[in-house]
């Protein structure tokens, strides 16, 4: 069988280093390094350079928070978000200790099989000890943390309320030479000298106008439509509420448009999303809110929610699109890299972007290791970054949009093997409502631990082809509704 996308995740690399371990480092191999936007990509992106360059500035157009708080340039920030096992096994790595310290804030760690309730396909999927836990807070908590961890290296700056207004390239635009700063406060536009500059920036870059700034090409693009609509709301955890959950997911079968999250923050509090596409949106007032709680497949979460506390707004966003933009098929100019959302924005209701995002920036860290010369002597470094880049993406974007071509309403190229792939797929989901083994290995497949191929190894294969023919062996069940 062929193999799968590679798994830069699944790979053994050295341990990161500590701002005190590089001071007895060796001296930097080159001088600066701009990082353009300060959300989690950014961010990881300016810790592993900072291994690397003697400088890392990261230009924020936002100030960046007192304390743990959305922000206007991350508007999604105020939603669920998860950070798959794979970008938590980044940021450990990166940031070592970084989870303890999340639950000494108050996030939640939760076993994906055992204390996570999950209504998908008509059924709830089998509880057992699964061993593969995660950790559920905030947004502005996971980034609050992060940001702290890269505040404190002494060779990074931010440069809150700065906006980047273009490149700065050497002649025949075949090596950048810095970033080009917009005007501030009344003064005049800055360029920063830097040998590479890295494009973290989100759904929104500029990258391609950049480039044809300078008579370079915009990369191809492939998306696929999904017209994602979600609003979410905190609410207290209603005290003595008798669960046996920690998060609840109430999925859809396909083609219905509607599911519900429950997820564990810190400060005693839930935070509830609800998500429809394809026009199917929940209302972002109280009725209408209500309203999609009650139309939802079970009415587990519609209950537990029903006499909560509200702790704030309902909050409501819109995503119209997976897009890939494929610079990894552009002679990118030297020192020019482009990761995280501006590289390629995933439907959200999956989960995927902020762990891919942490995968990119760690792998940036490990294309760049491997250069034991400047960059000025790396020619071709930048595309062989994209190409890299381009792997990390493989996988979750083909999880992501076999999934969402699923429903004829979704606007994209269908290869040939979708049907086929999302009728193996719905058998699996039928299957992992009995078969721990089942559901631990999507369980891995989900938070890109493993490949999707695994999925289609014996005995997963039989038993999913099967269903009940073949005997589970070692099979914990739980009452699951």
């Amino acid at each position: 069988m062929a193999r799968g996308p590679r798994l830069r995740q699944a790979r053994r690399v050295p341990p990161a280093t500590t701002t005190a371990d590089r001071a007895t480092a060796a001296a930097p191999l080159d001088d600066t390094a701009v990082v353009v936007g300060g959300s989690l990509a950014g961010l990881v992106a300016a810790r592993v350079l900072a291994d690397r360059f003697r400088r890392v500035l990261v230009v924020e157009r936002d100030a960046f928070p007192a304390a743990p708080g959305s922000r206007k340039g991350v508007p999604q920030g105020r939603h669920v978000h998860v950070l798959l096992k794979a970008g938590e096994q980044v940021l450990e790595r990166r940031f070592p200790g970084i989870l303890d310290e999340l639950g000494r804030r108050g996030a939640t760690r939760v076993d994906l099989a055992a204390e996570n309730r999950w209504y998908h396909y008509g059924g709830w999927k089998v509880r057992f000890p699964s061993g593969i836990t995660y950790s559920c807070q905030s947004r502005p908590l996971l980034e609050w943390a992060v940001l702290e961890r890269v505040r404190a290296l002494a060779n990074v700056t931010l440069l809150e309320g700065r906006s980047a207004a273009g490149l700065s390239m050497a002649r025949g635009a075949r090596r950048v030479r810095g970033l080009r700063l917009a005007a501030a406060d009344g003064a005049a536009p800055e360029d920063v000298a830097a040998e590479l500059v890295v494009d973290a920036s989100g759904r929104g870059s500029r990258m391609p106008a950049w480039l044809a700034e300078h008579g370079l090409p915009a990369p191809a693009e492939t998306t696929v439509a999904v017209d994602v609509g979600y609003a979410s709301r905190p609410y207290r955890r209603p005290a003595g509420a008798r669960h046996d959950w920690l998060s609840l997911l109430v999925y859809p079968t396909p083609p219905a448009r509607n599911l519900g999250v429950v997820v564990p923050i810190e400060d005693d509090a839930w935070m509830v999303t609800l998500v429809g596409w394809f026009g199917e949106h929940p209302g972002g007032d109280e009725e209408g809110f209500r309203d999609f709680c009650r139309r939802l497949p079970s009415p587990e979460l519609w209950e537990a929610i029903r006499d909560a506390e509200p702790l704030g707004p309902i909050a409501v966003h819109k995503f119209p699109s997976n897009r890939r933009r494929h610079y990894e098929r552009l002679a990118m100019p030297e020192g020019v890299v482009v990761l995280g959302d501006a590289l390629c924005s995933f439907n959200p209701i999956y989960g995927q972007g902020m762990t891919t995002a942490a995968l990119a920036a760690d792998t940036l860290g490990d294309v760049l290791a491997a250069e034991r010369a400047p960059l000025a002597a790396a020619p071709g470094l930048a595309r062989r970054c994209q190409r890299a880049l381009a792997r990390v993406i493989d996988m979750p974007w083909l999880l992501t949009t076999t999934e969402d071509l699923r429903s004829p309403a979704a606007a994209g190229t269908r290869p040939l093997w979708v049907p086929l792939v999302n009728w193996y797929t719905a058998r699996l989901h039928a299957q992992s409502r009995t078969d721990p083994d089942v559901f631990r290995r999507f369980l891995r497949v989900m938070h890109l631990l493993d490949p999707p191929t695994a999925l289609f190894r014996p005995p997963a294969l039989a038993r999913i082809l099967l269903g009940g023919l073949v005997p589970t062996k070692g099979a914990v069940r739980w009452a699951s509704g």
